[in-house]
């Protein structure tokens, strides 16, 4: 009899995660679609999180546990390697994935083969297990594309990609804390991707602190990322440049940023894009309108609402009455 071919590939990383990892276990191995492996790599844990994969008596689990820690990007690649399936979808070990998820953003993948890589809606979780608010991330391709040049458009552990696709890019090591971020906006400007609007995700919300070590790492591969991204509308892409891009979505690591300086940068974006067609037209300048009313907002400016109004960045049909209002108050 000729064997079935596995179609999906969980891969989960553990570190440390005790507290939450037998519920975010039984979550996948409970899924309705059931054709699936789940790699977990234990990346040189010291809490229990040995014993509780361990206790899993699953035919579908391939365990790697690891002696020593190798970090994030490395385990993620050795589970890249590992991976048997078509496509391959992200799981942490502190989440709980949705029953019916793995089958909503498999049952897209192949209907719509174009697409390869694919998200999902979230609901945020706090460490009791108390649920939230939904996080929306962008649904359209072309508005993920758009988003993607400010901030990153996926929520990482929800994602689901063409194992083909996200092997060739795989995760790097110089992006580190921001690993996933620089892989998508790989992916993005090479192919299609969405966001399902259904919850695939209970997305867990620590209260823990970053260290600043962390913080000055992730702010560069950050950087790095949007230079990608900006290498498409700009020949050269300045270190200036980008300190005033990363300040639209660090502002407190940015002080030393003006108003002026975002909307001559914004505008530039805007004149970029009418060349290169890089972006949906009116999706980016959507955007970089959003983008200019925030920094108003954020800003000490006197007279807001008419140097928003005022500015080649505003356009009518994208103002509404909310808007208006703060900026007014403001």
């Amino acid at each position: 009899m000729k064997e079935t071919r596995i179609e999906v590939t969980v891969l989960m990383p553990v570190f440390n995660s005790e507290l939450y990892l037998r519920n975010s276990i039984s979550s996948i191995l409970n899924q309705s679609f059931t054709n699936f492996e789940l790699i977990i790599i234990n990346d040189g844990s010291t809490d229990e999180s040995d014993n509780i994969i361990r206790s899993f008596n699953d035919s579908r689990i391939n365990y790697v546990n690891n002696p020593s820690n190798k970090g994030i990007v490395a385990v993620l690649n050795e589970g890249l390697n590992l991976s048997n399936g078509k496509y391959i979808a992200r799981m942490d070990a502190d989440d709980i994935a949705t029953p019916h998820r793995l089958k909503i953003q498999l049952q897209f993948l192949k209907a719509n083969p174009e697409y390869k890589l694919c998200g999902t809606y979230a609901l945020k979780m706090n460490e009791y297990g108390e649920k939230s608010s939904k996080i929306r991330p962008p649904k359209q391709y072309a508005n993920i594309k758009v988003s993607q040049l400010f901030k990153n458009s996926f929520i990482h552990p929800s994602v689901m990609a063409d194992a083909s696709i996200i092997k060739s890019f795989g995760y790097k090591e110089e992006y580190k804390y921001a690993e996933d971020y620089f892989l998508f906006s790989e992916i993005i400007m090479h192919h299609k991707a969405i966001n399902i609007a259904d919850i695939g995700l209970y997305y867990r919300v620590h209260n823990e602190s970053i260290s600043a070590t962390r913080i000055s790492e992730m702010s560069l591969s950050e950087r790095k990322t949007m230079q990608y991204l900006l290498s498409f509308l700009f020949d050269e892409v300045t270190e200036k440049r980008l300190i005033i891009h990363h300040s639209l979505l660090r502002p407190e690591q940015n002080d030393g940023v003006s108003i002026d300086q975002i909307e001559q940068h914004l505008l530039a974006i805007k004149q970029a894009n009418q060349s290169k067609n890089i972006y949906v037209k009116n999706v980016l300048e959507k955007r970089l309108q959003k983008e200019w009313f925030n920094a108003l907002i954020r800003s000490s400016e006197n007279n807001k609402l008419l140097k928003f109004t005022s500015s080649n960045l505003f356009s009518l049909r994208f103002f509404n009455l909310k808007q208006f209002i703060k900026l007014y108050s403001n």
